[in-house]
């Protein structure tokens, strides 16, 4: 979109404060299914009231002028960050380091002392297929660092995805804020983070060696899936709680087609596979086996 002058920008918002504070019927059916069909995101009913009091709020951001102008540039957004920017003011992301640890220790001592049953001869392949702003890639990815001795000599990879490239290249970056490493045990927080100072006083880095291990990239778990190998492990955690039971359906039989034999499939404690046709076996709440 081209840079818009101070009068323009003026006049711009002057349209947004006449026009935002309305929001049709008919425009959110439209953004419902719109975000449906592109995201897999079920809004339902419910949420009209949110979206007309956040509205004003994300117009103004993205410089556009009506509700129906916005509908039209993000069908058009190739690059999903006017979709993302909807879906946040009505979605709830929240993220942290070690989050939900029991999966981790599972990973830690029931998963990794066994690669040999798991992967046979090859490397061990995860993926976190919702990894936002990189807290659980670096966190299974520090949990590898730490047990090194079961995957030295075969090789391992993490693979993070998310629908927005700019909470990927956040997470690319590893800088976060001090506050956001509630949860990381001490001796990990001094191997595998580094201090900011001066202008980054407040923040912290993550090492080399922690972000090497993670590799990113932009998936939207609504298509199709290619890639070159099967992985072992999937992470899906806390996304599909905003997916109906049949596009939850869809997404798990997708996991099910591009994951090995024996191979871990992590979902969060608030969801869930029953109800649903998959060939999953079911191991302990939030994780799953394929037989």
């Amino acid at each position: 979109m081209a840079q818009l002058t101070a009068s323009t920008r003026h006049e711009v918002n002057q349209a947004i404060m006449d026009s935002a504070g309305i929001l049709s019927k008919a425009q959110y059916d439209k953004l419902c299914q719109l975000i449906y069909n592109l995201s897999g995101i079920n809004l339902g009913g419910g949420k009209e009231e949110l979206l007309r009091s956040r509205m004003l709020k994300l117009l103004k951001a993205s410089q556009t002028a009506s509700v129906d102008e916005y509908i039209s540039r993000m069908e058009a957004d190739s690059t999903g960050e006017l979709l993302v920017a909807f879906l946040d003011v009505v979605t709830t992301n929240k993220t942290n380091f070690f989050r939900e640890a029991r999966h981790f220790d599972f990973l830690q001592e029931e998963i990794l002392p066994h690669l040999d049953e798991l992967c046979g001869h090859e490397p061990l392949r995860i993926w976190c297929a919702a990894s936002s702003t990189g807290e659980e890639p670096y966190t299974i990815a520090m949990v590898l660092l730490e047990n090194k001795q079961y995957w030295l000599q075969r090789g391992a990879s993490i693979l993070a995805s998310d629908l927005s490239s700019k909470v990927l290249n956040q997470a690319s970056q590893g800088i976060y804020p001090t506050n956001k490493l509630e949860g990381i045990p001490q001796p990990l927080l001094h191997r595998y983070f580094l201090k900011g100072v001066k202008h980054r006083q407040g923040f912290v880095r993550v090492k080399n060696e922690l972000r090497n291990m993670v590799k990113y990239a932009r998936i939207n778990l609504m298509d199709a899936f290619a890639f070159a190998q099967p992985f072992q492990i999937v992470f899906c955690r806390n996304v599909m709680i905003y997916f109906d039971r049949p596009t939850q359906e869809r997404l798990v039989g997708k996991f099910y087609d591009v994951m090995t034999n024996g191979s871990y499939l992590f979902v969060g404690h608030s969801e869930s596979l029953s109800g649903i046709n998959h060939g999953f076996k079911f191991i302990r709440p939030a994780l799953y086996r394929k037989e």
